[in-house]
């Protein structure tokens, strides 16, 4: 019998791979594990037969001969790595922690390793070495995971020297770091594909299947009513106008949260202009906060601007889409969720970022503004009906799960 291991951090990552592991369960030809690393455990544990979902401590007996190094390690590094709030145990913290720092310091020596780890900290993580041992352990034939640094990366390192087949699904975008190191890697659409050759990976085979979670939160928006919800949320003006917010940082050159830069800076730019949007076509405005902020961080600029209204504990995501005529985002993915929804959306640079962290956003089928300026004047243009809007029908390909699926059984 063949066997597949999956691997994902916790968030959208191992949404991804539920959604592929649920659709292989009924293949009877086919075995698989999971390991859900960080907070997954605890969000898939329970969904599948015992012994199918795994934590990293699970293989705790593959490490006996460093256990005591593992300890100190983890340990040493408990303070600034623990948070009771996210769900993981201090116990699997020490181990999760402390076997990455084994494994940089059997590849650095413990000098370097400490350096590595001062200067980037988990970043520096890379367990090829840990993650060879579970992979012969398990005896897998094909590794699948997805986009991330550190585990999954590793992951696609060792599977690949151990000659496994490798297969990784691409969340967003070609413009990511680290690079994908898969030989076989699942992708939204061709220009990602051409994104990832210009970057050098040109010895992959790429498929072109779109992307699982998205498909799956589109597919709901495009099921929901516009005009009943709209009805229901008491939005009776023409045009609703969704703001989707994330925390204003300065990202480093590799894609890593650098500085935080406040709210006053990006919000007070903005709510100004939805107060101009608002009094001069007469649009619904609603604000959706980002899942990582704090909604007590817009209380200011909401009382200020009481005709803007927090639509997080009324509506859905799905609903916030479905719900709105255009959407306006500084770069997050609620983006592709939009623009796959067939909404326009608006795109923006706020000369803050030194970075920006979704370069494929600022080209067609987004409306790009390179600046609050030119945000202000594309939005206008607009909504007096003076901008075409470009859709295409190839950005997000339809069957991720089915074709994805496929992928694996031919491998």
């Amino acid at each position: 019998m063949k066997k597949i291991l999956f691997i994902a951090y916790g968030g959208g990552h191992i949404n991804i791979i539920d959604l592929v592991a649920e659709k292989l369960s009924d293949k009877k030809d086919i075995e698989f594990n999971i390991l859900a690393l960080t907070t997954a455990y605890n969000k898939i544990k329970d969904k599948y037969p015992k012994g199918v979902v795994k934590k990293l401590s699970d293989y705790k007996e593959l490490f006996q001969k460093s256990i005591e190094d593992i300890q100190q390690y983890g340990l040493e590094l408990l303070d600034e790595n623990y948070h009771k709030s996210s769900g993981v145990s201090e116990e699997d913290t020490i181990f999760y922690i402390g076997v990455s720092m084994l494994d940089l310091v059997q590849k650095y020596g413990r000098k370097e390793a400490n350096r590595l780890y001062g200067n980037k900290k988990r970043q520096a993580f890379l367990p090829v070495e840990t993650m060879k041992k579970i992979l012969k352990y398990e005896q897998v034939n094909v590794v699948v995971s997805t986009t991330s640094p550190r585990f999954e990366q590793a992951s696609f390192i060792a599977a690949n020297e151990l000659g496994l087949k490798t297969i990784e699904i691409l969340d967003l975008f070609g413009e990511l770091y680290p690079l994908p190191e898969a030989k076989h890697i699942v992708c939204m659409n061709k220009d990602i594909e051409l994104s990832l050759r210009r970057q050098g990976l040109k010895n992959r085979r790429y498929y072109h299947f779109g992307q699982p979670v998205i498909e799956n939160t589109v597919n709901k928006i495009l099921n929901i009513n516009q005009n009943n919800l709209k009805k229901k949320l008491g939005l009776t003006n023409k045009k609703v106008l969704l703001f989707a917010t994330q925390q204003p940082v300065i990202l480093n050159e590799d894609l890593t949260y650098g500085q935080y830069v406040g709210y006053d800076k990006i919000n007070n730019q903005i709510f100004n202009l939805l107060l101009k949007l608002y009094k001069d076509f007469n649009i619904s405005i609603i604000l959706r906060v980002h899942p990582s902020e704090n909604p007590k961080e817009y209380a200011k600029w909401i009382e200020k601007y009481p005709f803007v209204k927090i639509i997080n504990d009324i509506a859905t995501l799905e609903e916030s889409l479905a719900v709105c005529d255009l959407l306006v985002n500084q770069a997050s993915t609620v983006s592709v969720e939009a623009i796959s929804a067939n909404k326009p959306v608006f795109t923006f640079k706020s000369h803050l970022e030194k970075i920006y962290p979704l370069p494929a956003l600022t080209k067609i089928p987004f409306i790009f503004s390179d600046g609050f300026e030119e945000l202000e004047y594309n939005l206008y243009l607009y909504l007096k009906g003076n901008l075409r809007i470009e859709t295409t029908s190839d950005f997000l390909q339809k069957h991720s799960i089915i074709n994805i699926v496929k992928l694996i059984k031919e491998l």
